[in-house]
């Protein structure tokens, strides 16, 4: 899989660049009827983001290769399990 379809990255829920911690990804945002939010992420090479904190619970999964994240100087590594014959439609 090379990237999220069409449908999922609309213009009006892209993320700014100068919001986002990390350099060389894009990132999309759904908002829900109860003001939850949800987001995901594009990383088109490896890259360290900024430490950051939020005001809020975070939860995390990596769709397709690998992602290392450090927590409380404790690494954590994340690994895809999506091929690339992945088929979106149902």
């Amino acid at each position: 899989m090379k990237d999220f379809p069409e449908f999922m990255k609309s213009e009006k829920n892209h993320i700014s660049n100068n919001q986002q911690n990390t350099k060389d990804i894009d990132g999309y945002f759904f908002e829900g009827e109860d003001g939850s939010q949800m987001a995901f992420w594009t990383c088109y090479s490896d890259r360290t983001s900024k430490e950051h904190e939020h005001e809020f619970d975070e939860y995390m999964v990596c769709v397709c290769g690998q992602y290392t994240v450090t927590m409380n100087d404790q690494e954590f590594v994340l690994n895809g399990h999506l091929n690339r014959n992945f088929c979106w439609r149902i």
